[in-house]
Order: structure tokens, then C-alpha cells, then sequence
């Protein structure tokens, strides 16, 4: 019923469009200029066009006011021709025109006077300075991708290709197919959160800030834009957007295809013996890597109707290091079979199709339609086979979009659009015979263990999900009016989801064990099935782009009202939990905000090659169903709770009365005395969840100097600053700070800790015993518990965390950061680019009060430092000067190694001395085997070694008849470096094991070896 309501609202919406709504930026393209006479007179009344084959109605026109100025906005990548033409002047024509993705080039014209029969061609290079604009952003042609070792083209290559941006290590497309597209740790200058778009419209699931389900066919891509700050008003959230330009046909017919493959016996051995000694017994292996593209395009009636095609077909198999297939599955404990290692399997299918309509002369129509099936199976290094760190079935998903645009006049221009986003990814007891053909089955009554002083599962998945349901729906409209020195727009936003989750776990428990003994049993209240609906993320926006002479200024203002809810639910009966109802559950949260945008950009000598740039912008967090699903009436009972376990017996079975809350023969008393009724433990305070301004937000500024240097080259340099606020708290009402007692360890004597190990370790506090298990939870303003405290030191401090001013940040006081780069871009006329920028920072998160445990102090003041966020990127794609049409491209990153942690399971024994009893959690135990996390070492204090990759490429162009077939050695990981991307940060056997790490989406737990491949393109 209630799918059916969101379907009915979205089909209301989207009629309502066609009077008032629109979405995030589409990054469109201009050109614009002043014409002048011979005496330097600025010309009114002069008739531009800009034609390029990359429209389909060939020729857009405006006419210049009386300033002498134009503004063609609208435009599509790509070249052109711009021609003026005045009654008793001579025509001027300007050919060549590059333009790329969201740029507006400045191409003035002097006009002499003369007969219009009198044509003057101009010719010169493409601008590289946009004057207009403050957007910082990154254009990435998919001629660049074709030219560069980039794989499979994935969204991760944007991260090798923009300096200042973090994410997955890639080498080859190692990465796998979901985690190269999903770059869900991505940040830019301390922001966090990815938004994907394709043709302006968000396509991003709710799983996690920055994940998709859709994948991108980049075959479909005409450009790829990075916007990382100083967007327009047209843009709601904060962090980095990545917009995908798509292709549309052409009145010609143009075949495209691509192929690209590998495999281990292509693949070095970078496997050294000081990783060896580290507990890396192997390597990360691609199996097998292949990827292949087809499309096609052109017209099925000349000038009115194009068609465009697309196909891919892809897939990998790669051997995780480290871990292998359980020899002993079934049983308590798991046993390696040196002979299977584990692996990681994807295969993706893709059918894209667009048609481009000119119904009329004033109205454009695209449909674009790709279907997708893609699955996933594999384990990360912190689990066995069996216990699927990886499993999902997107099927049947896709990405289904509509837009419309119609220019009314010379000045007046109109557009629409709709999108479907549909991404189910389930993941169902049974999916690991994918993995081990049936000899790893895992059977109903497998219960998962996980081995706690490693961090490793196995037996089974702690928790399966046979439901995922992801849809997001998505309609705009907007209205330009422009003239030469103003460009205004106004438009509103509309976005609707859908999310179910349904959860369930073998026999409803897991089974923790300490360096082989049993020590916890976890329960859970499944199964169940949860249900998020976001109603509605609205934003109206009005902006202006005004030319003053030299100066142009940006500036808007955006209203943001975001309402998501929960719909009424029914829980069945299961092992330790009753059957439950919950009623709806609306306006979690209700949000309005709204946010100024203001810029300007400034010719410095008037000849459009060197512009200031300075914008200051307010931005709401980026923000799906995670609120919903937080206050779900499900999600916030107590659907899990721990108890100690003393196997008194050894034989690996709680035996003890798991219904029973209290403690009972070989089991102590539930953590939670909540567990598993149906009574709701956590509520929200209103000034969380509702009202104007609560939203987390980021206020983000920059300043920015991009200089001309000559035909083709051109140097930027900025300063970047952004601050976060609106931070939670979540505050256990039933205890208070003086409920906790303190006590210190001693950390182990180890060379590898900080001084050698040995000193104490203090401000670690313990529950008392009498309030074990109370909780009554309420989520507020971290701002009510640090107020104007002297302690809270971010001020002027540059400070914050990767990702900070998402939704999913707690406890903070204070969020900002301070960056710096400096980049250079060549384009030659040779062909030959180069690209090349540096890019530091230093950042702070500080959370310097207390909730509860005054515990909340230690480590409170977390620093990451310059040495942390330096980077530096490089690329270059140069045509060699000499009979073959060689070309030769490579890429270089040197970024920063991984921090290092140190949690140890610190056990009751030596805990206990100091605190003068044993933990709460082991009231009721003859014998206590409980444990505390400790951490011994400060966060951001020490780091592995830098990562230095270079990738390689030599192709090989053969030209015939018009075709062009390419052919391609690319060799990744050049230098066969061994840089670690994870390490285990658990203290004990296997601490600073490099491992993988799918959560954070490293799956591999060192750069994959040296890798060859073999590609190759063809087009006619």
C-alpha cells in the first residue's frame, strides 16, 4: 500500500514539474564574450550562433544587449563554430571552440565595418580560464579515460585523476567492480560523501553515504565531471559530486567498442619478506579480469531523431591474500586449507538505450534506459568463505530517465527531467556455494563465530539480509532567463526512496570467542523486516550570474526541506522475542534549511587568462533513509544483546538458559535488559530531528587564482576551509558520568608499541555493576554538553575527520579544515596533455566533552597531520613524434599510508586490580572471561609508509578507410611496489597483519603486484 502511495506522489510530482521543479546541477556548458568595433565600442544587437555537430538542432542563437554582451548557455560538450554577424559589418567567425563539461569559454569578437558578404575567420586556442564561473571542479573526457591506463574506466579512476581526493586503491581494476564504483569512503578536503549522477540526476542507493547499486557504463559517458565546492545554488549537499555527461547519436552512424583483459599468469609476485614476517602468507591474485563495451549511434531521422546503444559485459575472480576456504566447516573452529585460497567473484551485464528527439524547433525530449544484472560473492581478510563479507544480487536493477528542454526564446529557456534509480542487493543463506561449489555450504543451524582478538568470522555470515529493496525516484524542472550580463535560473528539486531491509541470523545467536575459548554469545531478535520511505528532499533555488565589467558575481540562495518516515510495521515471533507492532513513525526527521551561495570571479588584465576566484557557500549533509532507518521503532528496540560465556564444559555450547535475562549457569546477565521487547530504547530530541537549521551542514569556502600560461597551459592555486556543525550525541539517560568507575592498564611489553610498550594507559572507566544493562537513550545536540567549554579547541584550528558534515557523524564538537594546492594542466596542439598538482591539508576532529562515560575524553582531540593528506598525482598522455602513431600515457599517485590503531582486548584479570572489582559484565560469574577494548595508541599518532603506484601504457594506432582500431599494453604497478593499504589494528597474534577491509572498501590487504593487461578500442 504504501509503495503503491510513494509511486501515486512521484507520478503527482512529476506532473507538478512541468510547472515548478528541478535537481542537482547539470554541469551544462556555455559561451559567452563581448563584441566591439574597430573604435573598441561595444556592439548591441549582434546575432551569435554557436553550431556543433553536438546538437542535434546544429545551432543555437542569442543576440548581444546593450552592453555588447552575449551569454549562449545550454550547450552540450564538444566543438564548435561561434559566428557574428550585424547588418554593415563584416562577418566574424570564431572555429575551434573545445568545450568541455560546465565550462562557459570567453570568446570576444571585433567587428569591422564592411559588407555581410565579407566573412573574417579566426582561429586560435581553446580558453582554458572560465571567468564566469567558481565551480572547482575536474572534467574528464572519455577520450582522456580511452587514452590513459585506467582499466575499465571505473569511478575510482576520478580518484587517481584528482589530486586532493581519497578513496580505494586501485591497480588494473583489482578493486572489483562494486568497490571501484562505490567509493563510499571518499573525501575531498576533509568532506565526505559521494554524490553520483548521471545527467544531472542522483543515482546513489541508501546504503551508505557514497554507495550505488547502479553501475555506470562508461561507454555512456560523453564526460565525467568532479565537482569538489563553490557550486551554485542548484546543488543542495556538500562533498564531492561526480556527474556522468551522457552521449547521445549523431546523423551519422559511429560504432564504438572496447575489450580489455588479464589474468594471474600476467601478474608478478610482490610479496616481500618483511611482509611475510608481518603474518602475510599470500598474495592478492586477479584471477581473471575482463571488460568489454559495445554501442552504437546515429540517426533514424536526420536532425530529429537519434538512437544510441550500449552494451557491456564484465567480470573478474580475484584470490583474496591470506585467507582460505574453511577445512573444517561445521565445527567450532576454523582450519585453513593452504591449498584453496579464498576469492572474490563479480560479473556484471549491462543494455543501455537513448533516444534523442527534436519534437520541434523549441522542444528536445531524451529517454535513456540501461538494465543491469550484477553479482557479487567473496570474503574480505576478515572472514572465512563461509562467512560472505561480500554477497550480493543486484537484480534486476537499472536506471531509467527522462528530460526535456525547450528553448522559448534567445533568452528564455525551459527544462524538465525524471529518473528511476531501482538497486535491489539481497544477500541469502546459500550464496557461498557460488564461492565453494557446495563444499562450504552453510546450513541453517551454522552458527557464525567470530574470534575476537583477530576480528575474524567464520562458520557462517553474522547476519543475512533476503531482502534489500533500494529504489529513488527523482523529478526537476528549471527556468533560465538570460541575458548578456545576467544569467538567472530558478527551479525546485524533488527526490522520493523506498528501503526495505529484512535481517535474519542462524539460530539467532553469534558466538564470540578470545583466542580460542569461548567468551560472548550475542542475541538477536530476528528475523524481521524494516521499511524507510523518504518523502520528500526538496530544494527551490534562485541564482544569478552577473557581469560587471571585469568582475562576475555568483550568487543564490536555496531553501532545503527534507521529511523521511517509517511506515507501519508487523514483526513476527522469533526465538527470543515476541511478536511486535509498530505504528508509523513520521518526520524523522523534518528538516528546512536555508543556505546561501555567493562568488565572484575576476579578470585580473582583462584578456580572460587570469581570474580570481573567491566562493563562500552554506551546504546540508548528504542524507537518504539512514535518519528513518535510526528511528525505525525496530531499529531503536534492542534487536541484540551480549552475555558473557564461561564454557565450563569445553564443549563450544552456551549451556544455559538463553530466555533467561539473568545470569544462569555458564552465561551472565543480558547487556541490555530490553532485549527483545517490544519497547523503544532510544528516542530522538526534536532538536535532532526537526526544525529549521538542525540539519549537520558545512560552511565552505575557497579562494582560487587560475592563470593562462600560454597556448594550452594553465596553472591554478587555492585555498580551501570548511567547518561542520549540528553534531549528535547519543545520552544514556538511566546513568550518569558518576555511575563509571576509572582504572589504567599496563600495555603490553611489544618494540612495535609506542616507547617500546609498558606504560600505563589511564582514563578507561567501567560501567558499575548496579546499572549493568540499564539504557534509556535519547539522541540530541552534541552542543548541549560542551557549550562554550575552553576545552572545545577547534576555532581557527583546521580541523575535522573524512567525512565529516555526513549524517552519520556523532560527537563531535567541532568539525574544519584548511587545504592548500596547486595544479598545472597542459593541452597541447600536438595532442600531447599533462597534468599535475599537489595537494596538503592538515585536519582536526574534536569531541572534548562528556555524555556518559568520562571515558568520552580519552583520545578526545584527534589531529591528522599534513604528513597524513599530502598527496601528489600525476598524468600525461603524449603522441610520439615518429612514423607508427604510438602513443605513450601513464598515471603516478604518491599518497599517504594508512593509520595505524592498536585496540587490545585487555582481559578481566588485569583490569581488575585497578578498578577494585571485576567488570559489570561479569556479575553473576564464578568465573569471569569478560574483556574491555583499550586503545593503545592515539589515533592519527603513526602511519604506514607512503604508497608510490605508476601505471603505463603504449598503444598502438592503426588507421583504414576512417576507422581507427587502437591497440593497448597498459602495465599497472610499473615499480611492482608492495605499499600496505590496511592493516589489522586489533592488538594480539595478528596485529599489523596487512589485511583487506571491504567495509571500508579495501579489499585488498597490499597493492596488488604488478599487473599486465591487453586492450583495446575501435571506432568508425
Amino acid at each position: 500500500m504504501m509503495q503503491r502511495s510513494v509511486a501515486g506522489s512521484s507520478l503527482v510530482a512529476f506532473m507538478w514539474i512541468l510547472l515548478s521543479y528541478n535537481v542537482l546541477a547539470q554541469q551544462a556548458s556555455g559561451i559567452a564574450g563581448v563584441v566591439r568595433d574597430g573604435s573598441g565600442a561595444v556592439l548591441p544587437g549582434v546575432t551569435v550562433e554557436a553550431a556543433s555537430p553536438a546538437l542535434i538542432e546544429k545551432v543555437r542563437t542569442v543576440v548581444t544587449d546593450g552592453e555588447g554582451r552575449y551569454n549562449v548557455v545550454d550547450l552540450r560538450p564538444g566543438a564548435y563554430t561561434v559566428t557574428f554577424t550585424l547588418t554593415g559589418f563584416r562577418t566574424v567567425r570564431r572555429e575551434g571552440v573545445e568545450l568541455p563539461a560546465g565550462f562557459t569559454a570567453t570568446v570576444n569578437a571585433g567587428m569591422e565595418v564592411g559588407a555581410l558578404e565579407e566573412t573574417v575567420v579566426v582561429t586560435g586556442g581553446t580558453p582554458l580560464v572560465d571567468t564566469a564561473n567558481v565551480r572547482q571542479q575536474k572534467v574528464i573526457s572519455n577520450e582522456l579515460l580511452a587514452a590513459l591506463p585506467t582499466s575499465s574506466r571505473s569511478l575510482s579512476t576520478l580518484i587517481t585523476l584528482t589530486p586532493g581526493m581519497t578513496g580505494n586503491a586501485d591497480v588494473g581494476g583489482a578493486t572489483g567492480i562494486y568497490y571501484s564504483n562505490a567509493p563510499r569512503i571518499n573525501t575531498f578536503h576533509g568532506k565526505g560523501g559521494v554524490k553520483f549522477t548521471y545527467d544531472g540526476m542522483q543515482a546513489n542507493n541508501f546504503g551508505s553515504v557514497g554507495s550505488t547499486s547502479y553501475v555506470i557504463n562508461p561507454a555512456t559517458a560523453e564526460e565525467t565531471t568532479v565537482d569538489t565546492g563553490g557550486v551554485s545554488a542548484e546543488s543542495g549537499a556538500s562533498g564531492v559530486g561526480i556527474n556522468m555527461i551522457p552521449k547521445e547519436g549523431s546523423n551519422s552512424v559511429k560504432l564504438f567498442g572496447s575489450v580489455m583483459y588479464t589474468n594471474n599468469h600476467l601478474q608478478s609476485d610482490n610479496l616481500t619478506d618483511a611482509l611475510r614476517s608481518r603474518g602475510l602468507a599470500t598474495n592478492s591474485q586477479a584471477l581473471y579480469l575482463y571488460d568489454g563495451n559495445l554501442t552504437v549511434g546515429g540517426p533514424l531521422r536526420k536532425d530529429r531523431l537519434w538512437f544510441f546503444l550500449a552494451s557491456r559485459f564484465s567480470g573478474n575472480k580475484n584470490q583474496v591474500p591470506g585467507v582460505f576456504f574453511n577445512q573444517t566447516q561445521g565445527t567450532p573452529f576454523y582450519t585453513p586449507d593452504p591449498d584453496r585460497p579464498s576469492f572474490r567473484r563479480e560479473w556484471l551485464r549491462s543494455q543501455g538505450a537513448r533516444l534523442t528527439w527534436q519534437a520541434s524547433e523549441k522542444n528536445k525530449v531524451n529517454v535513456f534506459t540501461d538494465v543491469q544484472g550484477f553479482f557479487v560473492r567473496g570474503t574480505g581478510t576478515f572472514a572465512a568463505p563461509e562467512a560472505l563479507a561480500s554477497c550480493w544480487s543486484f537484480w534486476p536493477q537499472g536506471l531509467f530517465q527522462a528530460t526535456w528542454s525547450s528553448p522559448r526564446t534567445n533568452k528564455l529557456l525551459l527544462e524538465a527531467g525524471t529518473s528511476v534509480m531501482v538497486g535491489p542487493y539481497p544477500c541469502r543463506l546459500g550464496a557461498e556455494l557460488d564461492l565453494g561449489g557446495g563444499i562450504n555450504a552453510v546450513r541453517p543451524g551454522d552458527i557464525s563465530i567470530l574470534e575476537s582478538s583477530t576480528t575474524f568470522r567464520y562458520n557462517a555470515a553474522s547476519i543475512y539480509s533476503n531482502r534489500l529493496d533500494n529504489t529513488r525516484l527523482v523529478q526537476r524542472f528549471s527556468v533560465s532567463y538570460v541575458t548578456g550580463s545576467h544569467a538567472f535560473k530558478i527551479g525546485v528539486q524533488q527526490q522520493e526512496g523506498i528501503a526495505n531491509t529484512q535481517q535474519e541470523v542462524n539460530g539467532d545467536i553469534n558466538y564470540v570467542l578470545l583466542r580460542g575459548v569461548p567468551n560472548q554469545v550475542v542475541q538477536f531478535a530476528t528475523p524481521y523486516l524494516r521499511r524507510e520511505r523518504m518523502r520528500a528532499d526538496l530544494g527551490i533555488y534562485a541564482q544569478d550570474q552577473w557581469v560587471i565589467k571585469r568582475l562576475t558575481l555568483n550568487y543564490g540562495l536555496r531553501f532545503d526541506y527534507f521529511n523521511s518516515g517509517v511506515p507501519a510495521q508487523e514483526v513476527a515471533a522469533g526465538r527470543f522475542a515476541p511478536a511486535r507492532d509498530f505504528g508509523a513513525v513520521e518526520c524523522v526527521p523534518c528538516w528546512k534549511d536555508l543556505n546561501p551561495r555567493v562568488g565572484a570571479s575576476y579578470d585580473l588584465f582583462g584578456d580572460g587568462r587570469t581570474a580570481l576566484k573567491v566562493s563562500m557557500g552554506r551546504y546540508v549533509s548528504v542524507t537518504g533513509t539512514d535518519i528513518a532507518a535510526l528511528n525505525n521503532p525496530i531499529a531503536t528496540s534492542v534487536n541484540s544483546a551480549t552475555r558473557t560465556w564461561n564454557d565450563a564444559n569445553n564443549n563450544y555450547l552456551p549451556d544455559c538458559d538463553l530466555t533467561n535475562l539473568t545470569a544462569n549457569r555458564e552465561c551472565g546477565p543480558i547487556s541490555n535488559t530490553n532485549f527483545g521487547r517490544p519497547n523503544i530504547t532510544t528516542v530522538w530530541a526534536p532538536d535532532v530531528i526537526t526544525g529549521f537549521r538542525h540539519r549537520p551542514y558545512n560552511w565552505d569556502f575557497a579562494t582560487e587564482v587560475q592563470r593562462q600560461l600560454g597556448t594550452g597551459v594553465s596553472l591554478t592555486g587555492g585555498y580551501y576551509h570548511n567547518s561542520t556543525g549540528n553534531y549528535r550525541v547519543t545520552d544514556n539517560l538511566a546513568v550518569t558520568p558518576s555511575d563509571y568507575t576509572p582504572y589504567c592498564i599496563t600495555a603490553p611489553v611489544d618494540p612495535r608499541l609506542p616507547n617500546g610498550g609498558g606504560y600505563p594507559v589511564c582514563g578507561l572507566y567501567d560501567i558499575n555493576p548496579a546499572k549493568f544493562g540499564q539504557v534509556n537513550n535519547v539522541v540530541t545536540q552534541a552542543s548541549h554538553y560542551y557549550g562554550d567549554q575552553t576545552h572545545v579547541s577547534c576555532g581557527a584550528q583546521p580541523t575535522a575527520a573524512g567525512g565529516f558534515g555526513t549524517a552519520g557523524v556523532t560527537g563531535v564538537a567541532c568539525g574544519q579544515s584548511n587545504f592548500f594546492a596547486l595544479s598545472i594542466n597542459t593541452r597541447l596542439r600536438s595532442g600531447a596533455q599533462f597534468s599535475a598538482g599537489v595537494d596538503t591539508g592538515r585536519t582536526v576532529i574534536d569531541s572534548c566533552f562528556t555524555v556518559d562515560s568520562p571515558q568520552d575524553l580519552l583520545n578526545c582531540h584527534i589531529v591528522t597531520p599534513f604528513k597524513a593528506t599530502t598527496q601528489f598525482k600525476l598524468f600525461w598522455s603524449y603522441p610520439v613524434p615518429l612514423p607508427g602513431d604510438i602513443v605513450l600515457s601513464g598515471t603516478l599517485q604518491n599518497l599517504a599510508g594508512p593509520p595505524i590503531t592498536a585496540d587490545y582486548q585487555a582481559p578481566n584479570s588485569l583490569i581488575a586490580p585497578s578498578l577494585g572489582r571485576d567488570l559489570a559484565a561479569c556479575r553473576g560469574q564464578a568465573v569471569c572471561v569478560a574483556s574491555a577494548t583499550v586503545p593503545l595508541i592515539a589515533p592519527m599518532t603513526q602511519f604506514e609508509d607512503r604508497r608510490t603506484q605508476l601505471d603505463m601504457r603504449v598503444s598502438k594506432i592503426f588507421r583504414f578507410a576512417g576507422k581507427r582500431l587502437t591497440a593497448n599494453v597498459d602495465l599497472y604497478n610499473l615499480l611492482n611496489a608492495s605499499s600496505i593499504l590496511w592493516v589489522n589494528g586489533t592488538y594480539g597474534s595478528t596485529w599489523l597483519r596487512p589485511v583487506g577491509n571491504s567495509a571500508a572498501g579495501a579489499v585488498t590487504a597490499i597493492l596488488p603486484a604488478r599487473m599486465v593487461q591487453f586492450s583495446g578500442q575501435f571506432s568508425f
